[in-house]
């Protein structure tokens, strides 16, 4: 830690970040509500590897570690004032710690005085209601046989993917490229020889079958778990098969 963080941390979160981070948190969804805590009760005890506005919460005495990656997103969105365009982004807990990050993405600084013009995140999302982004029309997917239990949604607007589960009411952030890789690996239909156009997947979402995006979720939820699915093998070997549906049936 340099001589300049030392002075400059601990320090609490200002007003003005918490209120930014907190509207990430809806407090009518318990998991959501649980981090809220947890931020509410924490110190920023540094800065993360990107520098301003990537901050590492912790507590009184803790050292943040920069030694590994950052942790998936848990929530983000941002807001858009009439001055600036802020990108806000949680990161999920780990070793009792938590990475944010505030960045003004039209800019170097952050305006003091600052008029709200407009705002989105993720965390507000449910089945069925609009897009987090206007003029968007998502693809939702239900994974299970009860429609609204575990859904996949794809926004052609913003060209990103998250997957709501209802027992916890979480939006779980699916990272875009991992996900579409999984969707194409052994698509033979794709010219895949200029990369992966991840544009033209979103271009063109009704080309792919509702099976083949259970398919990329079961393959992806492997790699990188986010929620309980039912055994991924099987649920290869049925789509195989044709029966791939019934696997969810549950």
């Amino acid at each position: 830690m340099s001589q300049n963080n030392e002075r400059k941390y601990p320090r609490k979160l200002s007003d003005r970040e918490t209120e930014w981070l907190f509207y990430l948190l809806p407090e009518d969804r318990p998991l959501y509500a649980e981090y809220r805590a947890k931020i509410n009760s924490m110190l920023v005890i540094d800065e993360g590897r990107f520098g301003e506005g990537n901050l590492v919460l912790g507590h009184e005495g803790d050292e943040p570690d920069l030694s590994y990656s950052s942790l998936p997103v848990f929530a983000c969105g941002q807001i858009i004032y009439k001055e600036c365009c802020l990108q806000v982004s949680i990161h999920e807990l780990f070793d009792n710690k938590i990475e944010v990050s505030i960045s003004n993405i039209s800019g170097d600084k952050i305006p003091g005085t600052l008029t709200e013009a407009s705002k989105w995140s993720y965390s507000y999302w449910k089945p069925g209601s609009a897009s987090p982004f206007e003029g968007d029309r998502l693809r939702e997917i239900d994974i299970k046989k009860t429609k609204g239990e575990l859904v996949l949604a794809l926004s052609p607007k913003n060209n990103s993917v998250w997957l709501y589960e209802a027992k916890s009411e979480l939006n779980h952030i699916i990272p875009v490229t991992n996900f579409i890789n999984e969707l194409l690996r052994g698509n033979a239909s794709i010219d895949k020889t200029k990369g992966i156009n991840i544009a033209y997947v979103f271009e063109n979402l009704k080309k792919f079958s509702d099976a083949e995006f259970v398919k990329a979720l079961v393959q992806y939820n492997k790699q990188w778990k986010k929620v309980e699915l039912v055994d991924s093998d099987a649920a290869i070997d049925a789509e195989k098969k044709g029966l791939f549906k019934k696997i969810f049936n549950k």
